[in-house]
């Protein structure tokens, strides 16, 4: 009696070393996504760490988009509902010989269905948007429109003026930013 007691009390002792090396892993994973252990457990902040520090140096290093392409289409398989990933993905898109095409709009439009409006990513969303704007397909223009018209902007809205270096976009963002200056300079509560 008294031995199967001990085998019990080994049991539980190694169930709970075990639950602990796999709590202490997934944290360090989780705080440290660069780190190996997080590439064994395969979670999603190591391919979006990996993603974004590959992305960062897309613009110069074909090979370097390639990776951060995989990467993020990696994340996504575990996490879809990161419109930082769609976003990236469209910013990929925009980097290849042609320009911003029909697989951008489609991860821009994502980027939106995950998240509206975010305060991380409308910024960036709103500067890239207009800086591709001659690209856009109409329902994503519509919804660039939509989410500048709703942004409290932290900045002033001549800091996006200035990001922006597209022609066309520069036109209708100036054209929008007095629609909204007058719509609200008159009172009116409705978008026209």
């Amino acid at each position: 009696m008294v031995e199967k007691a001990n085998w019990r009390v080994a049991a539980a002792m190694l169930l709970g070393v075990c639950a602990a090396t796999g709590c202490s892993a997934a944290a360090i994973a989780l705080a440290w996504p660069e780190t190996r252990i997080a590439g064994w457990m395969g979670l999603a902040p190591f391919f979006e760490a990996r993603a974004s520090r590959n992305a960062a140096g897309a613009a110069d290093h074909p090979h370097m988009a390639r990776l951060a392409r995989v990467e993020t289409m990696a994340s996504l398989g575990q996490a879809a509902a990161n419109p930082t990933a769609w976003l990236r993905l469209a910013y990929l898109d925009s980097l290849e010989p042609s320009g911003l095409g029909e697989a951008g709009n489609r991860a821009l439009a994502a980027s939106y269905a995950v998240s509206r409006y975010g305060p991380d990513d409308t910024p960036w969303r709103l500067s890239f948007a207009f800086n591709h704007w001659a690209r856009l397909d109409r329902s994503n223009r519509l919804l660039v429109l939509e989410e500048l018209r709703a942004t409290p902007y932290p900045y002033s809205p001549g800091d996006l003026q200035n990001s922006v270096s597209d022609p066309a976009g520069r036109l209708a963002l100036a054209l929008t930013l007095e629609t909204i200056r007058q719509t609200r300079e008159n009172g009116r509560a409705e978008w026209p």
